[in-house]
């Protein structure tokens, strides 16, 4: 191979070519230093978006991908159509006693406090949407009601369902004139089953109530929304995964423990030692789970509680298979409670159904790979 020899004449052509064609080459740089710029701004953006749960690289968002005429649903963040975001919401007072499983249509709420009473004891307050398509729907069975499931209640402009209450619950929704269905003078929208003992068998009739709302104009329930992301399934780390959450309050028949399937992100409820499944067989799932502590008082020789809901408290929330500790604000009696990470950080929730246990000075809790 020849060796290249640059001579005068070739250099001399070669500044005249980059002299002829100077300003393009200027203009193609320019181009490139733009580029560059756009693709740094993409990725800071991107990364803007990404919400880190303990090495868990997360996508969040307040708004859900979708697509055609679609919008969050406020109580849940599943996409729904335009104009269904707000559906009246029904909340139901539900046993929790060994006599009263499996529930009537629990897997069917969008959202459910599980809350101690008295006792030793604890019943659930499940919300449900006043848009579901099933027919002859039944839940239950639904129990009394109880000061501090009014004050839940007020955060969501819902109806309440119970049968009967605490002499302090009855007065207070007589005073406020709270909107509630008390079985004892609204028998026609409940019914007795038989399969079940009394006090145990008392099931809302839930097509009886959707007139009931349709006749009285409850359309919409406002309230504030928590934020919601949508909710996929990822790989985890699982030598620091929080596969485990067992809650005990003395008493094996309420004794619950979750445990996180990664293979669809979502968790799956166990009482008593067993799967916990409603009537229609279907096993209790959610996305969400969230313990807020609280503090409790008896106030009476029928042991009923007081729960002090207002203000603020710990909490711990648990999505993805990972749980971090938080804190809980509520400013007033009917405003919304907002959750919180320990770095002042709100909850951005997965969409779908969320399961939040109310834990008092006599309930234990226990997660795996987590210190409380």
């Amino acid at each position: 191979m020849k060796p290249i020899f640059f001579t005068k004449r070739k250099i001399e052509n070669s500044k005249e070519f980059f002299k002829r064609y100077k300003k393009l080459f200027y203009f193609v740089g320019v181009v490139i230093v733009l580029l560059l710029i756009f693709v740094f701004f993409i990725k800071s953006n991107s990364d803007d978006e990404v919400y880190n749960l303990d090495n868990n690289s997360v996508a969040t968002s307040s708004i859900l991908a979708c697509e055609g005429n679609c919008t969050l649903r406020l109580i849940d963040g599943v996409s729904v159509e335009v104009g269904r975001e707000d559906p009246f919401l029904i909340a139901a007072i539900i046993d929790n006693n060994s006599a009263a499983r499996p529930q009537f249509s629990l897997s069917k709420a969008s959202l459910v406090y599980d809350v101690p009473a008295e006792g030793g004891i604890d019943r659930y307050l499940a919300f449900f949407t006043s848009d579901l398509d099933e027919k002859d729907l039944e839940i239950g069975p639904i129990r009394s009601v109880r000061p501090y499931f009014l004050t839940i209640v007020a955060e969501y402009q819902a109806l309440l369902l119970h049968c009967g209450g605490s002499p302090e619950a009855l007065a207070k929704i007589t005073k406020d004139n709270l909107l509630t269905l008390n079985e004892f003078y609204n028998a026609n929208y409940y019914r007795r089953y038989s399969g079940y003992e009394a006090p145990h068998n008392v099931l809302a009739q839930y097509d009886e109530i959707i007139e009931y709302l349709k006749n009285n104009n409850l359309a919409t329930s406002v309230f504030t929304p928590w934020k919601f992301k949508t909710k996929d399934v990822r790989s985890i780390d699982v030598s620091t995964a929080n596969y485990r959450l067992d809650i005990k309050n003395g008493q094996y028949q309420y004794d619950v423990f979750w445990e996180y399937d990664s293979a669809n992100n979502i968790y799956l409820k166990n009482i008593s030692g067993s799967p916990q499944t409603d009537n229609t067989g279907t096993r209790i799932s959610v996305d969400n789970i969230i313990f807020q502590f609280v503090d409790t008082e008896i106030l009476d020789d029928a042991l009923r509680l007081s729960i002090d809901l207002v203000g603020s408290g710990e909490a711990i929330i648990c999505l993805d298979g990972i749980c971090k500790s938080g804190y809980f604000e509520k400013t007033d009696t009917n405003s919304r409670t907002i959750f919180y990470y320990d770095n002042d950080e709100e909850v951005i929730l997965n969409s779908g159904k969320t399961w939040i246990h109310l834990i008092d000075g006599q309930t234990s809790v226990e997660i795996e790979n987590f210190s409380l």
